[in-house]
Parts: C-alpha cells; sequence; structure tokens
C-alpha cells in the first residue's frame, strides 16, 4: 500500500540562531531555500536574562536587553534581508524557545547549525541541536557546510523499515526524486561461510536492490521508482555513508527518526544518530 503523504514545499522556515559563527552557514542556507521555494523565514534567537556588570559605564547596559539582542540579530541579516525574513528574540532555554515558536509560527523546517572544530573544521552537535533532533514535531535541516549551490546531490539513508518511509517520502516532497539515491546498508550473514563468497552477496546485493526499488515504489510510485538511484553496500550504515558522502561528494543526507524520546527504529535506532554526528555534510532529520 503505497504510503499517504503530500508532495508541498514548507510553506514556513524557522531558523535557530545564536548570532555566532556557527550559525552563518545555516543562515546562507536558510535564506536560499527561503527564495527558492518562496516560504517566509522567521529567525529566532533564545537568550538568558543577563546579570548587570557593575562597573560598566551605562551605555554599555542596555534597559532592555531583549531589544539590543533584537538589533544585533538584524544586523545581522544585512543585505540579505527580504520582505519574507523576520527576527524573534526570547528569553528562556534554547530548545524550548526554538520548539515553542515554531509551534507558534507553525513552521513546518527548522534549520539550525553546529559548532565546528577549528583545526579540522569537524562539526561537533551541541546540546539544543540534538533536543531538536529528538523533539522536533517537524523537520530539522542541520546545516554544516558552506553554501555553494541548492542541494543536487541527495541521500536517502534506509533500512527499509515502515519507519524510513517518512526519510524518502520527505525527501521527494521537498527536492523531488531526480537527484535522490537512496542508500541501503545491508548484512551478508552466512558469507564467510559460503564457499564462493562473491557469487553469494551478488545475489543478496541482486535482492536488495529489488527490496529497496519496491520499497521506493510503494512509498512514491513508479515514476520515482524509475528515476531514483539505488545504492547497497555490505557492512555498518554510519562508516558506510561517511565515505559515500565524501567520495560522492553529497550535499545532503535524510534520516527518520520516530518520536519525542529519541531516535528510534529507523537504521537500528541510535545509528541514525551516529549519522548525525559522522557525515561531513548537511543531515535533515524527517520525524515519523
Amino acid at each position: 500500500m503505497t504510503t499517504n503523504f503530500e508532495t508541498k514545499k514548507p510553506r514556513q522556515l524557522l531558523l535557530a540562531t545564536d548570532l555566532g559563527a556557527r550559525c552563518d552557514r545555516a543562515l546562507d542556507r536558510a535564506v536560499q531555500l527561503s527564495r527558492e521555494w518562496q516560504a517566509p523565514l522567521t529567525l529566532v534567537h533564545a537568550f538568558e536574562q543577563p546579570q548587570p556588570v557593575l562597573d560598566e559605564p551605562s551605555w554599555r547596559q542596555p534597559q532592555d536587553a531583549a531589544l539590543a539582542v533584537q538589533a544585533e540579530l538584524e544586523e545581522e541579516l544585512g543585505v540579505t534581508a527580504l520582505p519574507g525574513i523576520s527576527a524573534r528574540v526570547v528569553r528562556g532555554k534554547p530548545g524550548e524557545v526554538v520548539l515553542q515558536v515554531a509551534e507558534e509560527i507553525q513552521a513546518e523546517l527548522i534549520l539550525t547549525g553546529v559548532k565546528r572544530d577549528g583545526a579540522f573544521e569537524k562539526a561537533l552537535l551541541g546540546d539544543t541541536v540534538t533536543e531538536l533532533a529528538r523533539q522536533a514535531k517537524v523537520p530539522v535541516l542541520v546545516v554544516k557546510k558552506r553554501l555553494r549551490q541548492p542541494y543536487r546531490k541527495i541521500v536517502v539513508a534506509t533500512d527499509l523499515s515502515e519507519l524510513s518511509r517518512v526519510a524518502l517520502a520527505r525527501a521527494v516532497d521537498l527536492f523531488g526524486p531526480k537527484n535522490l539515491v537512496v542508500f541501503h546498508a545491508a548484512f551478508a550473514h552466512f558469507a564467510s561461510r559460503m564457499d564462493d563468497r562473491v557469487a553469494y552477496e551478488s545475489e543478496l546485493r541482486g535482492d536488495a536492490i529489488q527490496n529497496c526499488q519496491d520499497f521506493i515504489r510503494d512509498v512514491a510510485g513508479e515514476d520515482a521508482a524509475t528515476s531514483i538511484e539505488v545504492v547497497v553496500e555490505y557492512g555498518e550504515p554510519d562508516l558506510l555513508l561517511e565515505k559515500y558522502v565524501q567520495d560522492k561528494r553529497i550535499d545532503l543526507v535524510v534520516v527518520a527518526t520516530r518520536g519525542r524520546s529519541g531516535l528510534l527504529g529507523v537504521l537500528l535506532g541510535s545509528v541514525a544518530m551516529r549519522i548525525l554526528d559522522t557525515v561531513p555534510c548537511d543531515v535533515l532529520i524527517a520525524r515519523s
């Protein structure tokens, strides 16, 4: 039975920003998607009430900290400002604030950035990113790479489970089937016991590819099944994806999650979080 899902672009985007360099890439991507999809974009910044600094001059202690942060946020937009872009400043814990504002404005996609290790440009997940990945009711786009072009090479990671259907459905929704690759990490059970391991794995791979094509057809229809490339490899999903993303210069990986308690069900559960942590490209987390 084909999964029912609406083919549509997000009508409202939300960017969670801390006004630091970690979110510059996410801001550029958010503006690009806002323009491409003609969707309003709201920037939200959460802050704790600052403690007054007694030995600072009066002009460095604004009477309203929220107004000061709002001004900085609007300045951050600079020349990228568009009629459809607005900014919100809310006092509170970042994760809670972002989820609250997302619900208030009925955001259909949340974007956020990551911390970076300056020595090797490795993306480091923070508490807010992890909380959004686990708690958000809508897809979360974690931006790691600099904006070079619109997303062109997109990989949907799947274990062919019922829960992972949402990742493929959402990828087709947002980007269409043309630029998608379905990536499935399989396990060749008993391969080490076979006399002709190569032939055995080749036969299993053929069956796995057919299963993937049936999966695509069931989720997205015949046209998608004929246009989406399928890649099947043997091994651990996160390790294979990391190498595949690097070798093929992938722009975006799409994975699925379930529920508010964590990343469950798809790709053996915790593997989805490892994928988010290890792949060097952007990651879209679609909630089942």
